[in-house]
This record gives C-alpha cells, structure tokens and sequence, in this order.
C-alpha cells in the first residue's frame, strides 16, 4: 500500500515511492535516517545525510521512525529554559517548556508586538526527554530553522548555536539558564 509525501521544492502530494516530483520534475531527497523528504545535503530534523530517493539504505517513509530524534549533545539538554536572543532587535528570552511565541499570545506577546510580520500565535518550544523542539503554529510568514521553513503543527529537533527565523525576525538558539537573559 502506497502512501504520500509533500515535495519539499512544490509543496504538491506525490507517491512515496517516487524518485522525483511528477508535479515540478525535482529530485527527491530523504534523509537517511529518519525517511522524511527536505532539500539540501542535511537534514533539518536530524542532521543526517539527505540520499536521493530509491537510494540504497533508504528507510520507507512509512517506516521510518519519524517521532524517535537522534541523540543531542549533552548541553543541549542541561537547561530548563531555551534561550532565544537577537542583537539587532535586542532580544534576549529565556523560553520555558511549551513556551510560545507570538505577537499577540503568549508570554512574550510583548516582546513582539512591535513585529507586524510575526503571527499572533506564531511557533512553540517544546522539551521531550531531555531534547528540544520547535513547532511552527501554522503561522502566515512562516518559521525558519536554518533558513528551512517548517511544515506546521510538526515538532523540530534542534540543535545548540542554530539559527531561528520567526517571520522576519532572526533569533540564535542556546540551550541553558546562565548568562544576562531577560526571563518573562
């Protein structure tokens, strides 16, 4: 039985199977570990290798286990709170567990309320077993890992030093509770 998956150039639902988009003609990548289609040379969720479709050692995106994030370096696990900070627009929040980011709700609505292009609930930052996510909430300009943006309502491993992009405000990651962060 045959599923689909969403091209990552086009968007458009295609065959799980298919080695490129029959909508838009790209080659299709998966990772090579967790099965899910992306662009690049790695992938945004884990950070392994993306192979071309029907490349041997590909997990099925069916079976792949797409909840089961690969291991995080110890200090990303060490905090209770995620820091999120950006110097050219003078953030710097420590964002607890289930925290969310938005212009209008959550607890750093202030923060952003000067932002038009972030969303009113925008994205949020979710801590399972020890590893950090973040989850874009359907936002309208979208929520960027890496300059990848995010597919709605699925949490993001991350990753120590990674770059997140709310809308149009860029904010870098780090794991922990030390430093000169403002806490709401």
């Amino acid at each position: 039985m045959s599923g689909n998956i969403q091209c990552p150039s086009c968007k458009e639902q295609i065959d799980d199977d298919s080695r490129y988009c029959d909508q838009c003609g790209e080659q299709i990548l998966i990772c090579s570990v967790c099965g899910r289609t992306g662009k690049g040379k790695r992938c945004i969720f884990d950070g392994k290798e993306m192979i071309p479709a029907g490349s041997a050692g590909q997990q099925s995106a069916q079976t792949a286990q797409i909840n089961q994030p690969s291991p995080v370096p110890a200090s990303a696990s060490a905090g209770d709170k995620i820091k999120l900070s950006s110097h050219s627009h003078e953030i710097n929040i420590e964002v607890p567990d289930g925290g969310i980011i938005g212009r209008k709700n959550g607890p750093f609505a202030g923060v952003f309320s000067g932002f038009p292009h972030v969303s009113g609930t925008h994205c949020k930052f979710l801590k399972t077993d020890g590893m950090w996510y973040v989850q874009d909430m359907g936002s309208t300009n979208g929520t960027f890992l890496n300059n990848n943006r995010l597919d709605p309502n699925i949490p993001v491993l991350l990753q120590n030093d990674a770059k997140i992009k709310v809308a149009d405000v860029e904010l870098s990651i780090n794991f922990g509770t030390s430093g000169g962060t403002v806490r709401v």
